[in-house]
């Protein structure tokens, strides 16, 4: 069997077999699923719901809450009701005042809410206090409430709020179907009884249209005990809710006898769904089909360039080449492998002369290494010889020139760690000193201001003495414009300073600009062996600083024209136990 038919039967094997096992055990799930979810969802409509009424209530008890709050300010509430209970006597003033607070405390609870009418308490001496805002209304002049049925089941429920449902009260001017609360108000410390409130609210208190996710499927209502209807979206529903398919739930509110109801219609919401299903299945013989369209158009564009490429590497011409650029411009697997049989072929063309190069490359590495490690001791021997001689002779000068360029030569070729003590970088700038005092016949001079503790601090190998060569150079220009060099050392926090200055001739804004500008530019490598004239500077300085710790850390410069130069170097604190 060709290879191309092999790989379609894989393809459709791999891609519909598990595609209809997929879609038989995903349908079942969605099912299973859906109806887990509706009863989730209606759970959770019926909470929210439940939560929003008792949410509502909240508020309701809030508001009511304020009248019996007692202050010890003149203008308390409480103060104010207790001139109403028919013990005291007082004036039509009294009442004047009484209503200009209540009226003040009024505004804003009904400002800050979208529901309430009017706030009104109705005390025993018949005097009515409060305020009306929805539809302007107000309290029928001479209106006794005492004999009336609300009155008395306020009275009678001790401060309980209770609720007489939907209707037009006849002693409001300007009346509209709404929902009242009643609650009797007492002294909270003598329990003297102060009154009925009244607080008259519109039927949206208990609207739970924004509740309601599903209004075409779920019917809310809201029932006191005579089975009174608050609030219900019944006559918004297009389906019968009187069939079995309808579940019918009842909750108790925070407020009694108040009840939510709850009738949910899983008819039509399993017929909503319903279309789902067959757009599921549908789905999956499309998929089915898709695939076989996919597999064939697969099998033939893997096996096309394979073919091609079986046919190339069958000629064993060692310089038989790929030429198609639609396979070498491929990013797959396919044009890796047509680029890897052109890079192979190349390969084994070249493999002999490159074999011969890497070995000559090799020795002559070898050879360098070699060369490097005998002119390093025999120079160092030399400088030792030279140096017994020179004290055989008792000629001081040489004698203190190749010592120190002998310790000089040896610090610089010790490679066991790229962290030395300031101590021994001191000492390696001492030496180049005491060559160079000897050179200029002590025409200059160096002072040092290094705390002892400092001494044993860690600093990176060969970042002083290029400096110091620097600043005798080109800061005292051979000794011609200055005669001293400073190096002071000090520690701030977990930092260390190091700084070495001049008197020497400075440099001017432009040089000292281009000198900065350099070191911000970043370390470059051409050539193995090459390296730019500022390499063994300030540059190469900054350049390893910033490698080593960061590019938090480096090298600044501060210069003055017929002044000097000072350059200090930024370095972390490091102790002489720290590798």
């Amino acid at each position: 069997m060709k290879l191309k038919y092999k790989f379609l039967i894989i393809f459709l094997l791999l891609s519909n077999i598990p595609l209809i096992l997929i879609t038989w055990f995903a349908y079942n799930r969605y099912t299973s699923l859906l109806e887990s979810q509706l009863d989730q969802i209606s759970e959770n409509l019926i909470e929210n719901a439940v939560d929003a009424v008792d949410s509502a209530i909240v508020d309701i008890n809030r508001v009511t809450e304020i009248f019996t709050f007692y202050s010890e300010s003149k203008d308390s509430i409480v103060d104010d009701l207790k001139k109403y209970t028919g013990k005291t006597e007082y004036t039509d003033y009294d009442v004047f005042q009484s209503n200009k607070n209540i009226k003040f405390i009024c505004q804003n609870l009904i400002y800050s809410s979208d529901y309430i009418n009017g706030i009104f308490v109705f005390t025993p001496s018949g005097e009515v206090l409060g305020y009306g805002y929805g539809n302007n209304i107000d309290i029928y002049p001479d209106y006794s409430p005492f004999e009336d049925e609300w009155y008395k089941n306020a009275v009678d429920a001790k401060g309980k709020i209770i609720t007489d449902g939907i209707n037009t009260k006849n002693y409001i001017i300007n009346a509209a179907p709404s929902i009242t609360f009643y609650r009797a108000l007492y002294d909270v410390f003598s329990h003297e009884f102060l009154g009925v409130l009244v607080t008259d609210c519109s039927p949206g208190i208990f609207d739970l249209g924004n509740v309601n996710t599903m209004p075409d499927n779920v019917m809310l209502s809201i029932q006191s005990g005579h089975n009174q209807i608050l609030y219900s979206n019944a006559d918004l529903l297009p389906y019968n809710f009187s069939n079995h398919s309808t579940i019918v739930t009842k909750k108790p509110l925070s407020l009694e006898p108040l009840t939510l109801v709850a009738a949910i219609n899983y008819d039509a919401l399993y017929k909503e769904f319903g279309a789902s299903r067959l757009l599921f299945l549908a789905i999956a013989v499309v998929c089915v089909l898709v695939f076989l369209v996919i597999s064939i158009l697969l099998s033939t564009s893997i096996t096309r360039p394979i073919s091609y490429l079986s046919r190339c590497m069958s000629n064993h011409d060692s310089n038989n080449y790929i030429t198609e650029t639609k396979y070498l411009n491929k990013t797959d697997e396919i044009g890796t492998l047509f680029n890897e049989y052109n890079a192979m072929l190349q390969k084994l063309n070249s493999y002999i002369k490159r074999e011969y190069q890497n070995k000559l490359i090799t020795l002559d590495s070898q050879m360098k290494s070699l060369e490097a490690q005998i002119n390093s001791h025999f120079l160092y021997n030399t400088l030792e010889s030279i140096n017994s001689i020179a004290e055989i002779e008792e000629v001081e000068s040489i004698s203190i020139m190749s010592m120190a360029l002998g310790n000089m030569f040896r610090y610089s070729i010790k490679t066991q760690s790229e962290l030395v003590t300031i101590a021994d970088e001191l000492g390696h700038v001492k030496d180049y000193i005491s060559i160079q005092q000897i050179r200029f016949s002590y025409h200059f001079k160096v002072l040092y201001d290094i705390p002892e503790e400092m001494l044993s601090l860690k600093v990176l190998k060969l970042i002083m003495q290029p400096i110091v060569e620097n600043a005798l150079y080109h800061g005292l220009n051979y000794c011609s414009t200055g005669d001293c060099i400073k190096i002071a050392c000090r520690a701030e926090g977990e930092l260390i300073y190091i700084t070495i200055s001049d008197n020497g001739c400075g440099m001017d804004g432009d040089q000292l600009e281009k000198l900065r500008q350099e070191l911000l530019e970043p370390a470059q490598f051409k050539e193995l062996g090459q390296r730019t004239k500022q390499s063994i500077g300030l540059k190469n300085i900054h350049s390893r600083i910033e490698l080593y710790y960061g590019q938090s850390y480096g090298l600044s410069i501060s210069s003055v024209p017929d002044e000097g130069t000072t350059v200090t170097l930024r370095l972390p604190l490091l102790h002489l136990d720290r590798k």
